[in-house]
C-alpha cells in the first residue's frame, strides 16, 4: 500500500461511495478493484473500515457483502420519501411549460388515484381532485401505466378490471385496449381523446421507482374546445420528459 496514500477528506468519501455501490454487484476485492478503478490495497483498506463501522459483512473468506447498517439507513430513507414531495418542482415546470392542468397519479394495488394537480390560471377548472380513482383503461395517465407493466403482470391486472364504456370514446374490449397499449409502448406516452371524461382531452406518460416499478404516471389536460387531439399530443415530449425527472427523482436509473 502507498503509505502516503490519504483517507481523509472528499477525495476520501468518493472512494467509500465507489466501494459500496460496487458491493451492490461484486463481493470480492479484485472485482471491486476492477469495478471501481481503485488499487486493490486501496478496496480491502476501505473494506476494513467499513466492516469495522458495520457498513460491509463478511464471511472471513474473502466476501463482502453491504452490511446491517446500510440497510437500516435505505430503510428509514425510503419510510420518509414522499413520492409527491419528489414529484412536486416537475409538476410546476410542467404547468409552467404547457400551460394545462397537470395531474400525478400513483398505484395503489390495482387502483390509481390523483396524488397532486395543479391547474392553470384559466376561466375553467377540471372536475378532477386529489384522492380521485382514475380509471385504468380510459385515462391517459392508466394506459401508460399499463403498457409499462410487465406482461404477466398486466394480463393478472387485466383480469380484474371492468372496461366500463365511460364514453362513447371509451376503449371497451380487451383486445382493443391491447392494441392501445402496443401503440403507447412504441410511443413512450398515451393519449385520452375524450375516452374518460367527455369533452377534456390528456397526454400521459408512466413513471417509475428506484426498482424500476411503475407505480403511476403524470400527465397534461385540457378541453377539446381548446386543443384538438392532433395539438395536444404534440406535448407529448414535454410529458415524458416530466415523467422522466420524476422517475430520476424517486432513484430510477434508466
Amino acid at each position: 500500500m502507498n503509505n502516503n496514500e490519504s483517507f481523509e477528506g472528499p477525495g476520501a468519501a468518493r472512494k467509500v461511495l465507489r466501494v459500496l455501490e460496487g458491493l451492490t454487484e461484486h463481493s470480492r476485492v479484485v472485482d471491486l478493484a476492477t469495478a471501481t478503478g481503485l488499487p486493490k490495497s486501496t478496496v480491502h483498506r476501505l473494506l476494513r473500515i467499513l466492516v469495522e463501522t458495520g457498513f460491509v459483512n463478511t464471511d472471513g473468506a474473502g466476501e463482502y457483502r453491504v452490511g446491517n447498517r446500510v440497510v437500516r439507513l435505505a430503510n428509514r430513507v425510503i419510510d420518509r420519501f414522499d413520492p409527491t414531495t419528489q414529484a412536486e418542482p416537475v409538476l410546476s415546470w410542467l404547468l409552467h411549460e404547457t400551460g394545462c392542468t397537470v395531474h400525478f397519479a400513483l398505484r395503489f394495488g390495482d387502483e390509481l388515484c390523483y396524488v397532486h394537480k395543479k391547474e392553470p390560471d384559466k376561466p375553467y377548472r377540471m372536475s378532477s381532485r386529489v384522492g380521485m380513482r382514475l380509471p385504468w383503461h380510459s385515462s391517459a395517465i392508466g394506459k401508460a401505466a399499463l403498457a409499462a407493466i410487465p406482461t404477466g403482470e398486466l394480463d393478472t391486472l387485466l383480469d380484474t378490471l371492468t372496461l366500463e364504456a365511460r364514453t362513447p370514446n371509451s376503449l371497451t374490449t380487451r383486445e382493443a385496449l391491447l392494441r392501445r397499449l402496443a401503440d403507447v409502448r412504441h410511443g413512450g406516452h398515451a393519449l385520452d381523446d375524450g375516452e374518460n371524461e367527455p369533452g377534456v382531452r390528456c397526454v400521459g406518460a408512466a413513471v417509475r421507482d428506484h426498482t424500476a416499478a411503475v407505480i403511476g404516471g403524470v400527465s397534461v389536460s385540457a378541453l377539446s374546445l381548446e386543443y384538438s387531439m392532433d395539438e395536444l399530443a404534440t406535448l407529448a415530449p414535454t410529458v415524458m420528459r416530466a415523467a422522466d425527472s420524476i422517475s430520476n427523482a424517486l432513484g430510477h436509473l434508466p
